[in-house]
């Protein structure tokens, strides 16, 4: 399960969709094979029709509720981004109150930081990218100590505050980035679609071939399009659709 999971997370979206088609075909092929070798003689009955109907319905209701669970990481994410783009817009504002020299180490450090934040979604080394976070961060927290004797209290309490909402953002997103669809669910749905179209060459079997066989390849074409799109929601990084960074675009682009 742990090779499947892995296979689902990092190979090509094409190469997960061929296979799982493939799969289905397949599992019709052998539905149909079974329902001529040991039930060639028995007339369709309505019972058919029920199975068939009842078993399409739970798998549209599993995939209805794996698609509102990848969408709802997407959000989730998105939510993130922004909040981490506010996050640095507002310690940045914050630390312009800082005269003095210290106040120019602490706004370089910032820009630094927002600078590798904004690597991020791009870089293919992005473990490279966290270390950099990590090493900018304390650069941040040693300019911020550095200059808190130069500022008012009240102004270094909030800008205390702003900075560590600052670090706590970027970390939200370390962690939901690295909160997937739990790999269980989508073998469950994976294996309940391929039962269900073993269960439409079934049912379909001993009716005309050629009557169901587009409409048949249409619900497996419809299947696989949407597991392809659950998981591509579900990347973060390698899918299709990605989240802009556009928030710490343009906090970057406020400190100029």
């Amino acid at each position: 399960m742990a090779s499947l999971e892995q296979a689902l997370a990092s190979a090509p979206l094409w190469a997960v969709g061929l296979p799982f088609f493939a799969l289905l075909v397949l599992a019709c092929l052998t539905g149909q094979w079974l329902r001529g070798r040991f039930d060639a003689q028995r007339a369709d009955s309505q019972s058919d029709g029920y199975l068939l109907s009842a078993a399409l319905a739970l798998l549209g209701l599993l995939i209805a509720f794996t698609f509102s669970l990848a969408v709802t990481r997407y959000d989730t994410r998105r939510t993130m981004v922004v909040a981490e783009g506010n996050a640095i817009s507002t310690a940045w504002l914050r630390a312009t109150l800082v005269e003095g020299p210290e106040g120019q180490a602490l706004r370089a450090a910032l820009k630094r930081y927002a600078d590798i934040r904004l690597r991020l979604p791009d870089s293919g080394q992005r473990r490279v990218i966290e270390a950099q976070t990590n090493e900018a961060q304390a650069m941040v927290w040693s300019r911020l100590k550095a200059a808190l004797p130069a500022m008012s209290p009240p102004i270094g309490a909030t800008l205390v505050n702003a900075t560590t909402e600052m670090f706590d953002a970027a970390a939200s997103r370390k962690a939901e980035r690295q909160a997937r669809i739990p790999g269980r669910v989508l073998d469950v749905v994976s294996l309940y679609a391929l039962l269900s179209a073993g269960i439409v060459g079934y049912v379909l079997g001993r009716r005309d071939g050629q009557r169901h066989l587009v409409v048949t390849v249409l619900l497996f074409l419809l299947l696989t399009l949407a597991m392809v799109l659950i998981l591509d929601l579900d990347r973060p990084w390698s899918g299709g659709i990605t989240i802009s960074p556009q928030p710490i675009i343009d906090a970057r682009a406020g400190m100029n």
